[in-house]
């Protein structure tokens, strides 16, 4: 019967490639703009990834562009000529249509290998000598709905929170740690300039294992917000995946 069929493949398919990624050595929370940029990188250089996130649609919060209107700007397009995106200069901003560069920028992280599941979302770390060595997850559909069912684990030798606005993992570790970040975990007024510089400068490791990018920066920090300029997104995946590399190959 093909009805059986067409259930047999999806369901063998999707837990073939969810088996081989209960392992790898980077998971990616948030298919942002910084998670999918920093997926992109890390599995063009081979290092195997997953990304997770809760949301049916992948892109964060790319899809709306500002109040709606779907397009993006950048202070620069370097990473969008790599991606093959188009942009447009309009003044000092080059600007993009947000469904091309949503859709491209996700395309491209899968094409070059990452592993990205939707519909998943992170409930907890796995901590293990003081390091972060992966995360809990569980159906997002389940916790919508609070229901009490057990997650599974999904471990890696480096997690990034790219979450956004929320950095959620950090919060996760600041619950059971409030030593660790004192401050109140999030973003400030309005600064564009000051944002999109702060954002890459201080994307990195917060603790062992656990690398925050994007918008989390901007509250474990208490940057300032920088609404729909995405230049500093993508260039703190980059940077991240850079890290996590070199990171990786120094310990072999």
């Amino acid at each position: 019967m093909i009805e059986t069929d067409i259930s047999r493949v999806i369901i063998r398919e999707y837990t073939r490639r969810l088996t081989e990624h209960l392992e790898n050595d980077v998971v990616i929370v948030g298919a942002g703009p910084a998670g999918l940029a920093a997926g992109y990188y890390l599995a063009k250089s081979r290092i195997k990834t997953a990304i997770v996130d809760k949301k049916l649609s992948i892109g964060g919060g790319i899809w709306g562009g500002a109040a709606g209107y779907n397009i993006v700007t950048f202070e620069d397009k370097d990473i969008l000529d790599e991606i093959g995106v188009t942009t447009k200069k309009d003044g000092d901003l080059y600007i993009a249509d947000a469904i091309e560069f949503a859709t491209g920028l996700a395309y491209k992280a899968r094409k070059a290998g990452a592993a990205i599941f939707n519909l998943i979302e992170a409930e907890d770390i796995v901590l293990k000598q003081e390091t972060v060595q992966g995360v809990v997850v569980n159906s997002a559909s389940i916790r919508a709905l609070g229901l009490h069912v057990d997650p599974f684990c999904i471990c890696s030798r480096c997690v990034i929170d790219g979450t956004g606005h929320p950095a959620e993992l950090v919060g996760m570790l600041k619950t059971r740690k409030p030593d660790l970040f004192p401050r109140e975990l999030q973003e400030h007024f309005m600064n564009v300039e000051a944002s999109e510089a702060g954002v890459v400068e201080k994307t990195g490791e917060v603790y062992p294992g656990l690398y925050v990018a994007g918008m989390s920066v901007c509250d474990v920090y208490n940057l300032p917000r920088m609404g729909p300029i995405f230049g500093g997104m993508l260039k703190s995946g980059k940077k991240v995946a850079e890290q996590i590399i070199n990171k990786l190959q120094n310990s072999k």
